[in-house]
């Protein structure tokens, strides 16, 4: 299977700069992936949502949610947004990027559009006319028609068409985060702290893109981190 670099990760220089928006907003969560990783700070990404609107297909893949029987199976995407006053505090860092490297980069976010977008500084009093202070790669929602050609991917989709299929999940579907997913982000955030953590709360939404997450906790906190991953996988989703 020949895989396709975007645009976006293309180009000469080896150095990139990604924006993390879930679990990678702590740096000790970030390393697990890129253990070396430089200049990691926190942004603010404007004109994009945050939202638990998909399913999370690496669960659904190890069987760990079942998205026939139960909605809470969603995982995080970014996806633009008109309305001037959306934002959410990211994650950026710097990695060395071999073509080999961004090639498994896409290979792991298969379902998601792979962009560039402007970052803005957290520590600068926003007056509306702020510039950009740098951009960054993100993974932004996607459409099912547009995802690359990976056969569980279209299989998910098509098992799921009544649904939504994984990027069209109605705003009245009910899809809910996945508990595991969720507690793994929240032990990561946590880390994190500060306006990471209060960004992660309250701009961050369910797929109705109305309830924040914080308002989701309110009522079920102790369920999400009462749900610990298996073992073998204890790592990947611990915080």
């Amino acid at each position: 299977m020949t895989i396709t670099i975007p645009p976006a990760l293309s180009g000469s220089s080896q150095v990139v700069t990604l924006l993390g928006y879930g679990a990678l907003l702590s740096e000790s969560s970030s390393r697990l992936t890129f253990p070396d990783l430089s200049n990691f700070r926190h942004v603010r990404v404007k004109h994009h949502k945050r939202v638990f609107a998909h399913p999370h297909l690496f669960l659904i893949k190890e069987g760990l949610v079942d998205p026939i029987s139960s909605l809470e199976l969603a995982t995080l995407s970014a996806e633009p947004s008109d309305d001037d006053s959306s934002s959410f505090i990211a994650a950026a860092f710097d990695v060395v990027l071999t073509d080999e490297q961004r090639v498994d980069f896409v290979k792991r976010e298969p379902e998601y559009d792979i962009v560039s977008t402007p970052y803005y500084d957290i520590n600068r009093h926003d007056d509306g006319n702020s510039q950009p202070v740098g951009s960054g790669i993100i993974c932004l929602a996607s459409k099912d028609s547009d995802m690359r050609d990976i056969d569980h991917l279209h299989a998910i989709s098509t098992k799921l068409k009544d649904k939504g299929g994984i990027w069209h999940w109605p705003c009245d579907s009910g899809l809910l985060p996945a508990n595991i997913y969720l507690r793994h982000c929240l032990l990561a955030v946590q880390k994190a702290g500060g306006v990471a953590y209060s960004s992660f709360l309250e701009d961050t939404y369910l797929v109705d893109r109305k309830t924040t997450l914080k308002e989701y906790l309110d009522k079920h906190e102790d369920m999400v981190i009462a749900s610990r991953p298996p073992p073998h996988l204890a790592t990947r989703f611990g915080g």
